[in-house]
């Protein structure tokens, strides 16, 4: 039976010559390259397209940025002075401010910095305890 079916299911295979196979090996790389050629040109070009957006919005912040900071700069002189734990730096407290400061003008929201204090040296860093949770987080 296996010498009645074989003929029948293979009669239209061609051989498997060398040139037959590279010629085979060399059309799929050329589509390959192809597809990957027009998939970068489409994501170029969509780049190009909504990039133009991006640095519209951009160029209307940096106009409005520097007022948005001269106005939170006042209202944070009127404020009362934040509680500050005795061995933490002035200019520790200056830097924890001004970036307190900028993300109020950067979301818009009043901020108000209403103490600073140190943590023992028993608990982990921040990126070791974020780490942790990231890693240990349930599926």
């Amino acid at each position: 039976m296996c010498d009645f079916i074989t003929p029948v299911l293979f009669a239209d295979t061609p051989d498997m010559s060398v040139s037959y196979v590279a010629a085979v090996v060399v059309t799929g790389l050329v589509v390959v390259f192809l597809a990957l050629l027009l998939l970068i040109g489409f994501f170029t070009l969509l780049g190009l397209v909504f990039g133009e957006k991006k640095k519209k919005a951009k160029k209307v912040e940096e106009v409005a940025a520097p007022v948005v900071a001269e106005t939170k700069v006042e209202m944070t002189v009127a404020q009362e002075a934040p509680v500050i734990e005795d061995g933490i730096e002035e200019e520790v407290v200056a830097v924890i401010t001004a970036a307190i400061a900028a993300m109020a003008a950067q979301s818009g929201k009043k901020m108000k910095l209403v103490g600073i204090k140190t943590t023992s040296r028993n608990v982990r860093p921040a990126w070791a305890q974020a780490g942790l949770v990231d890693n240990t987080r349930p599926f």
